[in-house]
């Protein structure tokens, strides 16, 4: 129903979101990290149409080698989505930095790093992510996980899975 050749745009985006919903849908035992990696990259390209151009600077950086290693499907999603609804405003330079380290076989560390906004617009009151998320962990990397979140003029979460 949408013509690529008048709106390529919108056409991406339905192919992209498309990925994104059978990636949640049919994902249910681990995945490569590569293809973790990718969900998280279209997720970022549809949030990424809400704003102008050069609203928002996202990067997503690999340092090593083994991109194979397995894990839970969207365990990184609420903490990149928690990026973009709390540290991206319309209208105003943003950013989202995200750092996978994966240098070594049995080890990943995850670094999402985003910018605070000078006037937070008012949201809902809540963790439910965060804590979601923290059940996640606890339950697919019992013991052999590590996350930290800190905020010190960003906001800035580490997450280590061995």
């Amino acid at each position: 129903m949408v013509n690529q050749s008048d709106n390529p745009k919108l056409a991406r985006s339905i192919d992209t979101l498309s990925k994104l919903l059978r990636y949640v849908v049919y994902e249910n035992e681990k995945v490569s990290l590569a293809d973790e990696i990718a969900f998280i990259e279209n997720f970022a390209e549809l949030h990424a149409l809400r704003y102008e151009e050069g609203e928002v600077d996202f990067k997503m950086d690999m340092v090593g080698s083994f991109d194979q290693q397995h894990v839970e499907p969207g365990i990184l999603i609420g903490s990149v989505e928690n990026a973009f609804k709390h540290g991206v405003q319309p209208e105003d330079h943003s950013f989202i930095h995200i750092k996978v380290a994966i240098s070594e076989e049995h080890r990943v560390m995850i670094r999402i790093e985003n910018s605070i906004p000078a006037q937070i617009i008012e949201q809902e009151k809540g963790v439910f992510g965060i804590e979601s998320n923290n059940d996640r962990l606890r339950l697919a990397y019992p013991n052999k996980h590590t996350i930290s979140m800190n905020r010190n003029g960003t906001y800035c979460v580490e997450l280590t899975l061995t």
